[in-house]
């Protein structure tokens, strides 16, 4: 069997993709920084002018600060420096945000959400469009 992980970090590239797709110019620079069992991707694009985004991912109930803090540091790198600049994070639904700076775009992820203390995995059922409760993860 697979380490759930490798699943994890593939339902948080479909995320990433949905939100910057490839078709709109968005380009995932290098490997993703892990900061603790959170991670930060860096995306770029040149649309009139350059753009940067620092995008945090996180499965946690509560955003913790130490990757709030680490995606802020992503506009002092030398590509923002130079272009447009924003964060983002993406969550799972119900996850408390509410100690997320208003600068940090925050975007609810299609695939998780959170009931209580349990992670949930939502998918579709086969021939409706109505997202279901699936299995619970492993939080």
């Amino acid at each position: 069997m697979g380490y759930s992980g490798d699943i994890m970090h593939d339902i948080v590239q479909k995320e990433l993709k949905r939100n910057y797709p490839a078709s709109e110019g968005w380009v995932i620079s290098g490997a993703a920084k892990q900061v603790g069992d959170d991670e930060i991707f860096s995306l770029s694009r040149r649309r009139g002018s350059n753009q940067v985004a620092t995008v945090g991912a996180t499965f946690g109930r509560v955003v913790g600060q130490g990757l709030v803090s680490a995606l802020l540091e992503g506009r002092a790198t030398p590509a923002a420096k130079k272009s447009s600049w924003h964060a983002c994070l993406l969550v799972p639904q119900g996850t408390d945000v509410s100690g997320i700076p208003a600068e940090v775009k925050v975007i609810f992820m299609r695939s998780f959400r959170y009931e209580g203390k349990d992670l949930l995995w939502l998918k579709r059922p086969a021939g409706t469009q109505v997202a279901a409760q699936s299995t619970q993860a492993a939080t």
